[in-house]
């Protein structure tokens, strides 16, 4: 079977997860020399600007958020969630540590996301990767633990404009750029990095109050866990005290999105939606419902968006998405013989309709590397309804156009309708078109 080695995976990080929440850890890792932050304003990471087709991270090192942050053996009182009382500590502007009651709500919801990701440790010598030979103790360092290792956490500064002045003045045209309109120019590894910082900052942002108690919450194990502040006038303990509840963890969505082939396996159905840039048309996708294995969603939700029912459905390959949190299982699955597309069964879709596979090579030739623009990113995260009439396909090479428009290549989409049209996923069957002549080939 190919390997498809998506955009945004291949993370390097060693997340050191059982390490969240050693305060000694922490803090030996979060004021480290080598340690370095990746800051987020509104979602968007800081980035270089673009040099040639390339543009990278740009990280700060301790020295620079360090007043803006606090001190570290304070900032991780309490990290583990046990102690009560450490819950409801809180570090004023002036740096004095006092005992808050749940009424002091602007302090608790106003605290900048800040999140340990792991430790880079590619440049560590193989023996050094290796676990410590003793448990972690409340003694632990990153020295002891991980001596090569290059602390990366993540920080919000949505609401810290001092920050950002500091941050943006660092070098010539640093920006806080879309992720998303971005894609490609950032190498995969920072990418990855990014996404993970993205989703964790998303994640906590979001969460600002327990459903369960309405309390605000804090985050701990650092910033992989949201727990309620206890109060002082109510002698009951919330429910998410006990037990594990997802909104107290980071979770991720499953969404299963697939390539329908024809029965004989020479056309592919694609679907656009009303709010999509003209032109576009994608694989069909939807989320995992409670209850259903990745084959049953794949079988729902095509029937639900298309009318079709299908069959032979196979895992192709996943994709990290990180808007916000979602894991995109990508499938190609089997339409039954006797089809007739419905679009009006949930209205999700505008049009939908088969493209044979010259069809679509002649997009994956005639588009080269492709991404969606910030004006393009915006109308589809707020679902506007274009004005133009109904978007039609075009026949291949009629004005030397091809015949729609195909996600970019970052996107696991372009990936699965890439791997069917050009014979390159696991039961991929020898076609005469792209056999003898190479058109399409990877």
């Amino acid at each position: 079977m190919a390997a498809f080695n998506t955009y945004f995976s291949g993370n390097p990080l060693n997340r050191l997860s059982y390490l969240r929440s050693s305060p000694a850890f922490l803090a030996s890792a979060l004021s480290s020399p080598k340690a370095r932050f990746l800051l987020f304003d509104q979602l968007s990471p800081l980035l270089t600007p673009i040099q040639r087709t390339e543009r990278h991270l740009h990280l700060l090192s301790w020295e620079d958020v360090k007043a803006h942050i606090g001190e570290p053996q304070d900032i991780f009182q309490g990290v583990d969630g046990k102690d009560q009382e450490a819950l409801r500590r809180i570090i004023r502007k002036d740096g004095k540590v006092e005992t808050a009651d749940q009424d002091d709500i602007q302090y608790y919801i106003s605290q900048p996301a800040l999140v340990f990701l792991g430790v880079d440790e590619r440049d560590a010598p193989a023996s050094a990767q290796s676990l410590p030979l003793s448990k972690p103790t409340e003694e632990s360092t990153l020295e002891f633990h991980s001596p090569y290792g290059i602390p990366f956490w993540s920080l919000d500064v949505s609401n810290n404009a001092e920050l950002k002045e500091v941050a943006l003045a660092q070098a010539k045209g640093l920006e806080f750029g879309e992720l998303r309109s971005g894609m490609a120019s950032i190498p995969a590894p920072e990418a990855s990095i990014a996404a993970q910082g993205r989703a964790m900052t998303d994640w906590n942002t979001r969460n600002v109050y327990c459903p369960s108690c309405s309390r605000p919450v804090k985050s701990v194990w650092a910033g992989w866990k949201r727990t309620c502040i206890p109060s002082s006038a109510e002698s009951s303990t919330c429910a998410s005290k006990k037990g594990v509840h997802n909104y107290c963890y980071p979770r991720m969505d499953p969404v299963v999105i697939m390539g329908v082939v024809s029965p004989d396996g020479e056309s592919i159905l694609l679907g656009r939606q009303k709010s999509w840039p003209r032109g576009l048309y994608s694989a069909l996708a939807g989320f995992i419902e409670t209850g259903e294995t990745f084959e049953e969603a794949v079988a729902r939700e095509v029937y639900e968006e298309a009318g079709i029912e299908v069959e032979d459905v196979k895992f192709v390959a996943n994709q990290v998405w990180p808007f916000p949190s979602s894991l995109m299982m990508g499938g190609i699955a089997k339409a039954k013989r006797g089809y007739e597309i419905r679009l009006d069964l949930d209205n999700e879709l505008e049009d939908a309709r088969f493209f044979t596979r010259a069809q679509v090579l002649d997009v994956i030739e005639a588009s080269g590397p492709s991404l969606f623009t910030k004006e393009e990113i915006k109308q589809i995260d707020q679902q506007v309804q274009q004005r133009a009439p109904r978007s039609r396909s075009r026949s291949p090479g009629r004005g030397g156009r091809p015949a729609f428009r195909m996600p970019p290549a970052t996107a696991i989409a372009n990936t699965l309708i890439t791997a069917w049209a050009t014979n390159t996923w696991s039961d991929a069957q020898p076609n005469a078109q792209t056999s003898e002549n190479g058109v399409g080939k990877l």
